[in-house]
């Protein structure tokens, strides 16, 4: 699961569109607000279990005695293969070296399969895909920089625009206008 904060639900969107068109399709987005809410952080949360894979091939059996031993504390477990009683746990094994070659084929193409995935979101996430498409997934995308370079000229631009108007509000008076306030 790969998590990506977003500063809104318009940021969110066109990387939930990435995942999903890269296969990913149990992607999707969260908050622990209301998305609604302006000061929401969507969290786009990357994930698929499409590729998932589990196979049982061993099991650990009951422990085997070693009547060598002179202690009989059974209730103390190790995680070394034994215990101070002298018990020994057996791992067996419940397939074929064959078989257990077989699913090792199975789970190194599921990987190259979920690193196909990988490569194909980034393309779509960073608009490297060059097939032109018109929904580009880098709309409306600035990195930190860029971002903080136009905070600080709208806050500037504001600033100025303030000034603008304390000036149109000052009033100015003459001579004669300061001799009638006194």
């Amino acid at each position: 699961i790969l998590h990506i904060a977003t500063a809104s639900l318009h940021h969110a969107s066109p990387i939930l569109k990435a995942a999903i068109a890269a296969g990913f399709r149990e992607s999707g987005v969260q908050s622990l607000k209301n998305l609604t809410d302006a000061n929401a952080l969507p969290m786009v949360a990357v994930r698929s279990a499409g590729l998932a894979f589990e196979s049982l091939i061993g099991r650990v059996a009951a422990p085997a005695r070693d009547f060598g031993s002179d202690n009989d504390n059974n209730n103390n477990n190790n995680h070394d293969g034994g215990d101070e009683g002298g018990n020994r746990e057996v791992i067996e094994a419940l397939v074929s070296e064959e078989y257990l070659e077989i699913l090792m084929g199975i789970a190194n193409a599921r990987f190259a399969a979920n690193g196909e995935r990988m490569r194909r979101f980034e393309r779509l996430l960073f608009n490297r895909a060059g097939d032109g498409d018109s929904g580009s997934v880098d709309e409306g995308w600035e990195d930190g920089a860029k971002r903080r370079e136009r905070k600080r000229a709208e806050g500037l631009r504001r600033r100025e625009e303030v000034k603008g108007e304390d000036r149109e509000e000052e009033v100015v008076l003459g001579d004669g206008d300061l001799e009638a306030l006194g």
